[in-house]
C-alpha cells in the first residue's frame, strides 16, 4: 500500500494553490496526491504544463475526484471530459460522488444512479481508469444498505468502492463487516479522524446548517479510529492499493495538519 494526499483544501482558485499544495507535500515527504475536477478545469488543454509542475516537485497524481451533482445532466460528457484529463495525466483512478440526499433516497433514485455509475465505470475502463463510488455522509449513498444496494445493481468489473474511514464510521458501519463485504472491489481508501462516540444527529444538523463553522473531520490519531486495525482488515482482505489522508478541516492549518498526519503515517502505520 502507498500513502498519499488529498491537496484541494489548498484550494482549487489559482496554479499557486496547487504549487504551494505540491511544494507542502515535497516537504513532508508525500509521494503521491488527489485533486478535485477543479484543478482539471484549471489546467484543462495545459495537461502537459500540469505534468512539468507534477515532475518538478518528484510527485505522482494518483486521482481525479468527479461529483454526480445533477442525475439529470450530461453525466456521461462532463465525465469523459475528465476521463481525458485523467488519461493525459496518468491518474488511474476516478472517485466519484452521488448527489446530495434529502432524507432517505428512493430505490428508484439509487437504481437510476446505479445506472448511471455502470455507464461511466464501464467507460472509464477504456481510458485504464478505474471508478471508485465514495459512500458520503449527507449525499445519496451514504448508508451500509445504500452500498449493498448499488453493489448488487452494478457490474464489479466496472464500480468499485473508495471508502473513506471517517464517512464510514458517521454511517454506523463495522470496518471489519464491510472490507470483508467488499473484498476485491475496494479500489481505493481514504483515511481521517472521526469522533467515534459522536452524535450523528447533531453532526447532521450541523453540516447541514453550520458548514463554515463545523469541524467535520480531525488528523489521524486524534481521535477514535483505530487505524492500525483499520491496515490489518485492509490487508487481510488484500488490499493493496492507495491510501489516501484527507483533511478536510484542518484543526490548525494546511500544512501544520499534513505534518501531523505524515508523523502519524511514518511513526505509527509505519508508511
Amino acid at each position: 500500500m502507498e500513502i498519499g494526499y488529498t491537496v484541494w483544501e489548498w484550494g482549487l482558485e489559482s496554479e499557486e494553490d496547487l504549487k504551494t499544495a505540491l511544494n507542502d507535500m515535497k516537504k513532508l515527504g508525500y509521494h503521491n496526491f488527489e485533486n478535485f475536477i477543479g484543478m482539471a478545469d484549471l489546467y484543462q488543454g495545459r495537461e502537459e504544463e500540469f505534468n512539468r509542475l507534477v515532475k518538478e516537485y518528484g510527485l505522482k497524481f494518483a486521482a481525479l475526484y468527479h461529483y454526480i451533482r445533477d442525475m439529470d445532466a450530461d453525466h456521461v460528457g462532463e465525465a469523459k471530459k475528465y476521463l481525458e484529463f485523467c488519461k493525459k495525466t496518468g491518474a488511474r483512478i476516478m472517485n466519484i460522488q452521488a448527489p446530495a440526499r434529502n432524507g432517505k433516497p428512493s430505490r428508484e433514485h439509487i437504481l437510476q444512479l446505479s445506472g448511471i455509475l455502470d455507464e461511466i465505470g464501464k467507460m472509464a475502463a477504456e481510458y485504464d481508469v478505474t471508478l471508485c463510488l465514495h459512500p458520503h455522509f449527507q449525499m445519496t449513498v451514504e448508508q451500509e444498505d445504500e452500498i449493498d444496494f448499488v453493489a448488487e445493481h452494478t457490474d464489479p468489473a466496472y464500480v468499485k468502492f473508495c471508502f473513506d474511514t471517517a464517512h464510514t464510521v458517521l454511517a454506523g458501519i463495522d470496518f471489519e463487516r464491510l472490507f470483508e463485504k467488499y473484498r476485491g472491489r475496494i479500489g481505493y481508501i481514504h483515511l481521517k479522524d472521526q469522533d467515534t462516540e459522536v452524535d450523528v444527529e447533531d453532526y447532521r444538523y450541523k453540516w447541514i446548517h453550520e458548514w463554515d463553522k463545523h469541524q467535520r473531520f480531525y488528523e489521524l490519531g486524534t481521535k477514535g479510529i483505530d487505524f492500525p486495525k483499520v491496515l490489518k482488515l485492509l490487508e487481510k482482505n488484500g488490499y493493496d492499493g492507495y491510501l489516501v489522508i484527507e483533511n478536510d478541516t484542518p484543526t490548525v492549518s494546511n500544512y501544520e495538519g499534513a505534518k501531523t498526519n505524515r508523523e502519524y503515517a511514518a511513526k505509527i502505520l509505519g508508511m
